[in-house]
This record gives structure tokens, C-alpha cells and sequence, in this order.
């Protein structure tokens, strides 16, 4: 119950993202929009899915090693970041055992890919 309340106070205070916004003709438009729609696909597919522990902690990697290179496509980052946040809280509350990995394991797993 805690966690579910909290969850819903930080999407009141969290800034929304228009991911099907205008797109300008330049490379870095038309790059942030693909990617905004990419992660909202897999926003969406997150919440189609049960996660066990293992998967929970794969996303975890898989979301952060996206956060270290999707930035320089973009325009704004901030929309990376908000939009990954977004898909590892939707996978923690759709997690049947939710055991998060800890920040160090996962930049040390990134930098060796």
C-alpha cells in the first residue's frame, strides 16, 4: 500500500511527456521523437508483462545501459531519464519478487559491455 502511494504522488509531481509531439526537420527532432516513442513502446510492454527477480534486475541493466548512450540522440535528456525511471517502477510494481540489484553491480555489468 506504501509503495503504490508513493508511486502515484511521484506521477502527480513528475513532468509528463508528449512523446507524439511536433517533430522539426532536423537530425536531433527526429531522433528525440523516435526515441521517446521506442521507450514508450517499451513502457507499454512492460506493463503487459510479470517479472520475476531475475527479469526485474535484467531491466534494471538493460535501462540503465540505455541511459548512458540514448542521452546523446536527444535533445533533452531529462525525457531519457523520466521516461526509463518510468519503465523500472512499472516493472518493480508488476514484479512478483522484487529483489532490486544494487547501483554498483549495474555500472560495472554496463562497463564491460
Amino acid at each position: 500500500m506504501d509503495n503504490s502511494l508513493l508511486s502515484n504522488i511521484q506521477k502527480l509531481f513528475s513532468e509528463r511527456v508528449d512523446v507524439f509531439g511536433a517533430v522539426e526537420f532536423s537530425k536531433t527532432s527526429i531522433m528525440t521523437g523516435i526515441v521517446k516513442i521506442a521507450l514508450k513502446t517499451l513502457l507499454e510492454c512492460v506493463r503487459l508483462k510479470t517479472f520475476g527477480k531475475f527479469g526485474l534486475q535484467q531491466l534494471q541493466v538493460d535501462c540503465h545501459y540505455l541511459q548512458l548512450y540514448l542521452w546523446r540522440f536527444v535533445a533533452d535528456e531529462n525525457v531519457v531519464h523520466g521516461l526509463l525511471d518510468e519503465v523500472v517502477s512499472s516493472c518493480v510494481h508488476r514484479c512478483v519478487e522484487p529483489v532490486a540489484m544494487e547501483p554498483s553491480v549495474i555500472d560495472v555489468i554496463c562497463e564491460r559491455g
